[in-house]
C-alpha cells in the first residue's frame, strides 16, 4: 500500500474506533446510570447530572481521535517520507484511548453506583471521581502530544 492509502486507511480507523469505543463506554455508563436511579430515585436529578459529565469526560478520548485523524488527513501523502510515523502517531493515540476510555468509565460507573447506593456521601463521590478521571485524562493529553509531535 502506499503512502496515500495508509495515510486514509489510519485516518479512517481513527475516526470509526473513536465512535465505537465511546459509544461503547457511553452506553455502559448510561446502563449504570439507570441501575443508580431504580435504586435510588429522589436522587435522579444529581444522578442524570454527574452521568453527563462522566459521558462528556469520556468522550474527549474520541476528540483526541478526532485530532489526530484530521491531522493524519492534512499531510500529504506524496511529502510523507516515512509514512510508518503515521502508523506510530495513530497507534500512542489508540492505545492510550483504549486505556484511558477504560479508566473513565470503570471510574463514572462506580460513582454512580455508589451514588445509588450511598446518597449521603454523593458529593464525596462526585470530588473524587471528577478529580480520578482528570488524572486519568492526563495520560491521553501525554499520548496526543506524541502523535502530534510524530506527525509534525
Amino acid at each position: 500500500m502506499d503512502a496515500s492509502g495508509l495515510h486514509l486507511l489510519w485516518a479512517w480507523l481513527a475516526i470509526w474506533l473513536a465512535g465505537l469505543w465511546a459509544g461503547v463506554w457511553e452506553w455502559f455508563i448510561v446502563a449504570w446510570w439507570l441501575n443508580a436511579i431504580l435504586r435510588n430515585p429522589e436522587m435522579k436529578s444529581k444522578i442524570i447530572t454527574y452521568m453527563v459529565l462522566f459521558i462528556a469526560l469520556t468522550e474527549s478520548v474520541a476528540i483526541y481521535w478526532l485530532i489526530v485523524a484530521l491531522q493524519i488527513l492534512d499531510k500529504d501523502p506524496s511529502i510523507i517520507s516515512d509514512p510508518y510515523r503515521l502508523v506510530a502517531a495513530w497507534l500512542a493515540i489508540w492505545i492510550a484511548g483504549i486505556w484511558v476510555g477504560i479508566w473513565e468509565w470503570y471510574l463514572g460507573m462506580k460513582a454512580i453506583q455508589n451514588m445509588g447506593k450511598n446518597p449521603e456521601l454523593n458529593s464525596t463521590f462526585m470530588v473524587l471521581t471528577i478529580l480520578g478521571m482528570a488524572l486519568t485524562e492526563s495520560a491521553a493529553i501525554y499520548w496526543l502530544v506524541v502523535a502530534l509531535q510524530l506527525l509534525w
